[in-house]
C-alpha cells in the first residue's frame, strides 16, 4: 500500500496542531523551560554534590524544629540533635550523614 502526500501532511498538521494545543496549555514558564529547576524539598534528602540537607517547610508564624541527624558508617553512636530554622540546612556530606528526622520537638535558632 502506498500512503500517498496528503495522508503525510495531514498527519503532520494533526500533530504539530496537538503539541501547540498542549504547550499552550501549560503555563509560560513550563512551556519555555521544560527540566524545571530542583524546587525546595521538604525532610531529609541529597542535594548536588552529594549534599546532605533538610528542607524545614513552614508556614506563619515561624518555628523552628529540632531534627535528629543520623551519621552513616554504623551505630548510634555520632548521631546528634539539631535545632533548625525554616529553609534548607547542610548537614554534611552524603553518607557520612545518613539520614535526618523531625523528633517532634520545637527550639530557638534564633
Amino acid at each position: 500500500m502506498r500512503i500517498g502526500r496528503s495522508v503525510i501532511s495531514t498527519s503532520a498538521i494533526a500533530v504539530l496542531s496537538a503539541a501547540a494545543l498542549t504547550l499552550s496549555a501549560l503555563p509560560a514558564s513550563a512551556a519555555a523551560d521544560p527540566e524545571p529547576k530542583a524546587q525546595f524539598k521538604c525532610g531529609f534528602h541529597v542535594g548536588d554534590n552529594l549534599d546532605a540537607l533538610y528542607g524545614h517547610c513552614d508556614a506563619p508564624p515561624r518555628t523552628d524544629i529540632v531534627i535528629n541527624v543520623e551519621l552513616g558508617w554504623g551505630g548510634d553512636g555520632g548521631n546528634y540533635d539539631m535545632c533548625v530554622k525554616p529553609g534548607v540546612t547542610r548537614l554534611g556530606t552524603y553518607p557520612s550523614v545518613w539520614d535526618a528526622t523531625y523528633t517532634g520537638r520545637l527550639c530557638s535558632a534564633g
